[in-house]
């Protein structure tokens, strides 16, 4: 059998006496747009969090293909194949697209600080390497006539636009995307699901989406797990998620 792009294995976390995660497993087959739905609560960001090495769970394991990440920091994770995108934008607004690109080249570079000065001509040239890869990011997002544009100018759908360049810029095998589409209109929304489409085929890797609007999740994903209070309830393909009654229950309540 294939070793899965991202498997979350029995993850629990509490935070005091409250189980904010109850024993979570799924997986995200390689090449694949996963979302990781629920109603507010369920546990969707403190996964994604987990996930992403910003908490520590209790217990479980997280592996990307096949490797054991579980407890790594977030900098670690950037080179074992895992890149994140944020919900709220965690850009330096007053640095320039390329700047903020440029930051997560830093995960790929050879050497620290007292490698760049002893070796000078070697880390000049690995800079514009970097450099170049970061621009070719951008025109491939569409936002390379913004190169040297402070970010906190651009509007809400470019300055998202330039998360995830940074996030594609650590080269990973698997892109986490929280909430890609908040705060966008049903235009922008569309934009978004056809990006992260063009993003998975194009680069041929594995996504795993949090996200509220379900007419994007419908209509990218190729699997679903939903989420309710910590648990998961629900694994399956858009269709089979769409008419399981337990998802119904989740998100609508208890029917007469």
């Amino acid at each position: 059998m294939a070793t899965s792009a991202l498997a979350v294995e029995n993850v629990a976390l509490s935070f005091g006496g409250v189980k904010a995660l109850d024993q979570v497993s799924f997986s995200v087959a390689p090449g694949t747009i996963h979302a990781l739905i629920g109603p507010n609560g369920a546990g969707k960001s403190t996964c994604f969090n987990v996930i992403s090495g910003v908490y520590r769970a209790d217990s479980g394991v997280v592996r990307v293909n096949g490797n054991d990440v579980t407890g790594l920091r977030p900098h670690q994770l950037a080179t074992r194949g895992l890149g994140r995108s944020f919900q709220n934008l965690a850009l330096s607004m007053h640095s320039t697209v390329l700047d903020n690109v440029m930051l997560a080249r830093h995960s790929r570079t050879r050497g620290g600080f007292l490698a760049s000065g002893v070796r000078w001509p070697a880390m000049v040239a690995e800079q514009r390497k970097h450099t170049a890869r970061a621009v070719e990011i951008c025109e491939f997002l569409g936002i390379e006539r913004l190169l040297h544009a402070p970010v906190g100018g651009l509007s809400y759908g470019d300055a998202k636009r330039v998360d995830i360049a940074r996030a594609l810029a650590t080269e990973p095998e698997v892109l986490l995307l929280d909430e890609p589409a908040a705060g966008m209109n049903a235009g922008e929304t569309a934009e978004v699901a056809e990006l992260i489409k063009v993003v998975r085929e194009a680069l041929d890797i594995s996504i795993l989406l949090v996200e509220h609007d379900m007419t994007l999740v419908m209509g990218v994903a190729d699997r679903i797990t939903v989420l309710d209070f910590g648990k998961v309830v629900a694994d399956g393909t858009p269709a089979e998620v769409r008419n399981d009654p337990e998802v119904i229950r989740a998100y609508l309540g208890e029917q007469d």
